[in-house]
């Protein structure tokens, strides 16, 4: 994999994005990354879609090509065209899936951008996956992680990464563990944080890689993501056990965002 950037300051979220009764146990967050080898644009320092990468992380890439051949995933949220490109649970070396519970017409998995629909997360040509609320209401979709977990005999997920195209103000991230709400993101803060403009399809600072590291006391086992516009768009979800390794970089390379509360979130708007 190929460093392309890494934001080398370190930026303070204030108290305004605490929401109310979550605990205040502290997590991080950065937005270093690296060029995925696949054409998917940007992916974790600690995993490759094509190339894989340290043990005890593990990718869903939505692609067929890069998915674990002992569990294929499933085509059943793929666009109409796309079922020998695309795939939903195509866990990177994982022995196990990841289950997810969305209604089909919720969520869908394709490539390119198409007008009012969906756009592809900035410099993806890959398959993709997308939330939408399809003009009405609000949609949820949900990762379940048990059985990852399950096969690795861990006890939780302690680093979350993901690429996140044309950030906006319809999105939250919520992270479960037993059934317990343990932390949330919403998106308004990332883009105060990085400068970004809601929607832009193109811009840095709205098409990032948002990598998330959690304290063992805040450690999850689901991940649901809601929306309430068309749409969020999202690719090369990472997972890292709480057992995993860990990389060391220096303060310069790898700028952390100190947070009382994980409270920071994305919100995607109507694709014009």
């Amino acid at each position: 994999m190929k460093k392309l950037s890494q934001v080398a300051k370190v930026i303070s979220i204030g108290g305004a994005l605490v929401f109310g009764s979550l605990s205040a146990n502290a997590a991080s967050i950065s937005f270093s990354y690296d060029a995925a080898n696949d054409g998917s644009g940007l992916t974790s320092q600690y995993i490759d879609p094509l190339t894989g990468g340290l043990p005890g992380y593990f990718i869903e890439s939505f692609d067929q090509a890069t998915g674990d051949p002992m569990f294929p995933g499933s085509t059943a949220y793929n666009d109409a065209g796309f079922d020998q490109e695309c795939a939903v649970n195509s866990v990177n070396g994982g022995p196990a899936g990841v289950l997810v519970t969305p209604p089909s017409s919720d969520v869908g998995v394709r490539q390119g951008s198409v007008s009012g629909v969906a756009a592809a997360p900035a410099n993806d040509t890959t398959c993709f996956a997308y939330l939408t609320n399809n003009g009405s209401g609000s949609a949820s979709f949900t990762f379940d992680y048990s059985q990852l977990l399950a096969a690795n005999a861990d006890t939780g997920i302690t680093y979350l990464g993901f690429y996140w195209g044309s950030v906006d103000r319809y999105n939250d991230f919520n992270f479960y563990s037993g059934g317990n709400l343990v932390s949330s993101i919403t998106g308004s803060g990332l883009l105060s944080a990085l400068g970004g403009s809601a929607g832009n399809q193109t811009g840095p600072g709205s098409n990032v890689y948002v990598n998330i590291d959690f304290s063992f006391a805040e450690q999850f086992d689901r991940l649901v993501i809601n929306t309430t516009g068309i749409a969020g768009e999202f690719d090369n979800i990472v997972v890292g056990l709480s057992q995993r390794p860990v990389l060391v970089s220096s303060p310069a390379s790898n700028a952390l965002l100190l947070l009382g509360l994980a409270a920071i979130g994305l919100r995607l708007r109507r694709k014009k």
